[in-house]
């Protein structure tokens, strides 16, 4: 029976990752043109700087801040890496970035089954992968460029082999754990949040025993320093490029409570309602119910070495997470992922719990109807939010301002990108060509939209200085209504090149004798009287 019974688990677990990889890799070879256009373009020039020959991983290069080298103070770059040794193989394609990306959601999938199982039954491993797969905010992140899918997988790869030491006391596993963990926090440092329920999970299975719990807890301290020792460092030297090579930018800066102050974030509500947005889509509705529901249950015993208590400790350390980076977590919801685990295992307890009552009262059918019907709800939900909130082409006209200045311009030309969201490398990305995004970074304010048109002609006489020679806006009409003075100016003094209604290129350089280092009162106000 048991034999039986674990067969149908594993086969249910290879068709929950079929499912899983077929919504991950619909639409593969979109071009990165959705809600996080930014970031993941932003990602693809590095992954195109190292492509190109800069193939030191600890030198990370972006292209929207101008020639020279512009070297970030980023996360490992795991994945960009990996994306441009695999251009060298089969060309430089968007599938390619997010195909990686797929293949560690998918295995991160197959690990939080493995993690399951451990801690609370193979049934339970079954219904969480199956929410897990059916998440459309995990099904979103793990198929966009972003170290987060990496990140992710690497971490609950991580605290399923550290388990899987404490319950077996196999050497083997706690360095697999070790090696997962080492590049799973350089990938990407917010995983170090599930150190808290690691730290649960030794101080519970180790207090179940009775024998061998020093040298297990002396060969867990070892593995822990020769984890934590090379994220250390390297983050550390992430912090010296931050501050010592041009642009003088690092990776989530500001996210932090600290940046701003605890009143800036309690002002806000602490961002809970857009949390609540955010999560509607994310999660579902049927999701955050579930899985608020899970969180007052009292989770089940499996195995001799148990530590039941484990995904509410993650959900715990992921609101402790919130506390400190409310701000930026809803406001680049991909940061979200790293509560799904989570999510999914206190929803397929709710949903076990629910479907137990429903047996007794109604029998076995109409309790396996239950589970089918939510997981299907679930399933629809998810695919509506999807295609409505993050799979739609955002900066579709970005992209195609991008492939147009890329036939105007010549390869040793920089660009000047005006996009939908400004600071969005998405165009200066697919031009292939180096430039600024518009406003450049070092004319970053907190509100990034908000320029001033006399600013904006300031700064693109500057760029000009620069060596900037092509301008491309998107949206000209809602660009003229925005900065009707900057656009008179372009009009004036730079040459049309390109016009449609969804973008506008123009070459930078004089016009009809004028110059573009023309004063400002000559070029606007004096037109304006």
């Amino acid at each position: 029976m048991r034999r039986e019974a674990s067969r149908a688990a594993t086969y249910g677990l290879i068709a929950i990752l079929l499912m899983a990889a077929i919504l991950r890799f619909y639409k593969v070879d979109q071009p990165f043109i959705d809600a996080t256009s930014w970031r993941q373009s932003d990602t693809a020039t590095i992954a195109d700087n190292f492509y190109r020959g800069n193939w030191n991983i600890f030198y990370p290069k972006i292209s929207w801040n101008g020639p020279g080298d512009q070297v970030v103070g980023y996360e490992f770059q795991t994945i960009s890496y990996l994306a441009a040794l695999l251009y060298r193989i089969v060309g430089q394609h968007d599938w390619v970035c997010r195909a990686i990306a797929i293949v560690f959601g998918v295995w991160g999938i197959f690990a939080f089954y493995q993690l399951l199982r451990r801690v609370w039954g193979q049934n339970y491993a079954v219904v969480g992968a199956a929410v897990l797969a059916l998440l459309p905010g995990a099904v979103y992140v793990d198929r966009s460029f972003l170290p987060d899918p990496v990140m992710l997988s690497l971490v609950i790869t991580s605290v399923w082999l550290l388990v899987a030491y404490l319950q077996t006391e196999k050497l083997h596993y706690l360095l697999l754990a070790s090696l997962a963990g080492i590049f799973g926090f350089l990938t990407k440092i917010s995983g170090l949040i599930v150190g808290i329920p690691m730290l649960y999970a030794i101080v519970t299975i180790l207090g179940q025993k009775q024998n061998r719990r020093l040298k297990q807890l002396t060969l867990i301290a070892g593995a822990g320093v020769v984890t934590l020792i090379p994220v250390i460092a390297y983050y550390a030297w992430a912090l010296h490029l931050f501050r010592t090579q041009p642009p003088y930018y690092v990776a989530a800066g500001e996210y932090w409570v600290w940046k701003y102050g605890l009143s800036r974030f309690l002002e806000q509500n602490y961002f809970l309602p857009k949390l609540l947005y955010q999560l509607r889509w994310f999660w579902t509705l049927p999701v955050i119910v579930l899985a608020i529901v899970g969180l007052f249950l009292r989770p089940p015993s499996h195995n001799e070495y148990k530590a039941p208590w484990l995904f509410h400790i993650w959900m715990l350390a992921f609101g402790f997470y919130y506390a400190i980076a409310a701000q930026g977590l809803v406001n680049n919801p991909t940061n979200l992922n790293l509560s799904n685990p989570a999510t999914a295992a206190l929803t397929a307890h709710s949903l076990i719990k629910i479907a137990a009552w429903i047996r007794a009262k109604l029998g076995t059918r109409a309790s396996l109807a239950w589970m089918a019907v939510v997981l299907l709800l679930i399933g629809g939900l998810g695919q509506r939010a999807l295609h409505r909130f993050a799979l739609r082409p955002f900066a579709e006209q970005d992209f195609k301002l991008g492939l147009a200045l890329r036939q105007a311009a010549q390869t040793n030309e920089l660009v000047v990108t005006a996009t939908s969201t400004p600071g969005d490398a998405v165009t200066v990305y697919y031009s292939q060509r180096r430039g600024w995004v518009f406003p450049p970074l070092y004319a970053w304010s907190s509100s990034l939209s908000q320029l001033e048109d006399e600013e904006g002609i300031r700064l693109l006489k500057e760029l000009a200085g620069k060596g900037a020679d092509w301008f491309g806006l998107v949206k000209p009409e809602q660009f003229a209504s925005q900065h009707p003075q900057l656009m008179e100016y372009l009009d004036r003094n730079l040459s049309r090149y390109q016009a449609s209604p969804e973008f506008t290129i123009y070459r930078i350089g004089p016009k009809k004798g004028t110059s573009i280092n023309a004063p400002f009162s000559s070029d606007v106000r004096n037109e304006t009287n």
